[in-house]
């Protein structure tokens, strides 16, 4: 029995050779091929595990911004990662203040820059990944809607107008409403938000009109990111 067996290992173990083991021995027998396997038809190798497309946009959330900050200060400060002002969101609260910032990077690659540059220039700000959820989510301002703060509990559209008379803007997108004051103060504070047709526009409504007054109240112009 054990020549079958050599003769069947010093053959390439063909059908004929293995069914005689069989029948002698009473055993299956699996045949080995000697010759390479050939890969199926139409077969394609899947890429490298740590093969990662960086081409694609690339989202990061900023956190540790300040209340005033502009886009173009961010932008600059990552100067070297192709942002742009269509690049950038300012996530507001109910009350406006900015909690983060949304960044939208050309590619991967931008992104890893921008973390180096976080680390490099002192970690004055926090770069987290997001995704495009979080940056569909928040609204975009680009620098031409101002809030305007401090008025009276009676202020209505009328007094947004004449707040703003001799300044260019859309009269149909004043909107007036009232929101809880800071650290949770008893009376609701009136807020109005105006958009302009653009970022010159509002800006030349905050520098005309932030400080003034309206029924005797001092108002304060913020320009909304």
């Amino acid at each position: 029995m054990t020549s079958i067996v050599r003769a069947a290992l010093r053959s390439k173990c063909s059908s004929s050779v293995c069914a005689l083991v069989e029948r002698n021995l009473g055993l299956p027998v699996r045949c080995f091929s000697t010759e390479a396997a050939q890969p199926p038809l139409n077969s394609t190798n899947p890429p490298p595990f740590f093969d990662v497309d960086h081409s694609g946009v690339t989202y990061g959330k900023l956190f540790g911004i300040r209340k005033h900050v502009l886009k173009t200060d961010i932008i600059n400060f990552f100067e070297d990662c192709n942002l742009t002002l269509e690049d950038v969101k300012l996530d507001y609260n109910r009350s406006f203040s900015p909690v983060s910032m949304l960044l939208q990077f050309p590619t991967r690659k931008s992104y890893d820059n921008a973390i180096r540059v976080v680390v490099k220039k002192g970690r004055l700000y926090r770069l987290d990944r997001a995704d495009r959820s979080q940056w569909d989510i928040v609204k975009p301002y680009d620098g031409k809607t101002i809030l305007i703060q401090g008025m009276h509990r009676t202020a209505s559209h009328e007094d947004v107008v004449r707040i703003l008379s001799g300044c260019e803007f859309d009269s149909s997108s004043i909107n007036v409403f009232l929101r809880s004051g800071d650290w949770g103060a008893a009376e609701p504070i009136k807020l109005a938000t105006v958009r302009f047709h653009s970022r010159t526009q509002a800006m030349n409504a905050y520098i005309a009109k932030n400080g003034t007054f309206c029924q005797n109240n001092r108002l304060s112009i913020q320009v909304l990111q």
